[in-house]
């Protein structure tokens, strides 16, 4: 939407459109969502927070019930929850998926998208079985005393999980898969540290979170575009990025402030690498799949280790004083320069709709405005007065 705004808002500029025939384009353009968009919004929402709820409450409801509880009590009935929950995402799968082949008023990635992986309600019943998927692991850990280490517990967790997030391949579950091993790595480097305190320390734990998360997403990004639907998750592709490009930042201020100038192979190796993941992330990102967000992380990654590296080297010897003022003073050029450069990008790779494209300047008089639409639809030329 705000393309489109700045597209036309370009035009008004340049003199090819009036204010008018501006305001036509953009009613005829663009959609408003109305009352049913609205109503399957928060349908969606509540059915994601009951499934949610749903597992959260079997595990509290055997937490407070563990002293009046069997063992096979227990048992049997967090196994019966997650077999009717299977099996509900069975029968919400096949239901989707003969709806989504006879119905023919959806969009084609729609009908792509539910005859695969089943409903929003599929998913959602899913997730709550892999939430009890490891109450059951849990509550195995606890009954039998098994004396399995933490990480073992969330590691087996994310492997009995990953053919229900291949099957789904929707965000929830990915999400939670891989949140499940990195938890699970985490702790086993903790809980194992004095095996290899003198060759893995925190930095190079640190590195490993950032290989690990940098692996999958481009995994992601990559497989994305080859097989449509099943890998297509981009709120984990924003996670994994974020997550890795902030340890990536904080492992880099570190050594800045730590071990930067004593040039050890550990350090070359990790600016080595920050820098070459910098330049490849910009021409894949840039040329071959031009995305806006890892741009843009990259981007301010690279500001806030310039900053660093201006701290440490202005405030050792040099007055404090002028150096925040500098500081400061790059901070505010740099991102206001990286940002212009963001939103002018933007406009590049993310052309206007089809429908949009189609349009042409000239023939905007032959644009009839709707009533109906009139009273509903903003205003592009009034904007840009405004403006």
């Amino acid at each position: 939407m705000s393309q489109i705004k700045s597209q036309v808002c370009g035009w008004v500029e340049q003199g090819h459109v009036t204010q008018e025939q501006a305001n036509t384009l953009y009613r005829q353009v663009t959609v408003l969502p109305d009352a049913s968009s609205w109503r399957g919004l928060i349908a969606n929402l509540l059915l994601w927070f009951g499934a949610l709820s749903f597992a959260s409450g079997v595990i509290f409801f055997f937490a407070y019930n563990w002293q009046s509880l069997g063992r096979f009590a227990k048992f049997g009935l967090i196994e019966v929850a997650i077999v009717l929950a299977i099996g509900a995402f069975a029968w919400l799968y096949y239901r989707a998926n003969s709806l989504s082949a006879a119905s023919h008023s959806h969009s084609h990635s729609n009908q792509s998208n539910d005859s695969r992986f089943g409903g929003t309600t599929a998913n959602g019943v899913l997730l709550a079985a892999s939430v009890l998927v490891g109450g059951l692991l849990a509550l195995v850990g606890q009954t039998y005393q098994t004396g399995a280490d933490p990480w073992q517990l969330f590691a087996l967790w994310a492997l009995v999980i990953l053919p229900f997030a291949w099957v789904a391949g929707f965000d929830g579950l990915w999400l939670l898969l891989v949140g499940l091993i990195n938890l699970s790595i985490g702790i086993f480097l903790d809980s194992f540290s004095h095996l290899w305190g003198a060759f893995l320390d925190e930095q190079g734990q640190l590195l490993i979170f950032i290989c690990l998360n940098l692996a999958i997403y481009y995994a992601f990004v990559l497989l994305d575009r080859n097989v449509a639907g099943r890998w297509h998750a981009p709120i984990l592709e924003y996670a994994c990025s974020l997550f890795a490009m902030g340890c990536f930042t904080w492992l880099i201020t570190w050594l800045i402030f730590d071990d930067f100038f004593k040039g050890d192979g550990f350090s070359t190796g990790v600016i080595s690498g920050y820098l070459a993941h910098l330049v490849l992330g910009f021409v894949i990102f840039r040329y071959r799949l031009p995305r806006i967000y890892p741009l843009a992380l990259g981007g301010f990654s690279l500001i806030a280790v310039g900053a660093a590296l201006l701290i440490r080297l202005m405030f050792e010897d040099n007055d404090p004083i002028g150096g925040f003022l500098f500081i400061g003073l790059y901070i505010i050029l740099a991102s206001t320069g990286l940002s212009i450069w963001l939103k002018e990008l933007s406009r590049k790779l993310k052309p206007l709709s089809q429908s949009m494209s189609e349009l042409e300047p000239e023939p905007m008089s032959e644009l009839e405005p709707d009533p109906a639409a009139r009273a509903t639809q903003g205003k592009v030329g009034d904007i840009h007065e405004q403006q």
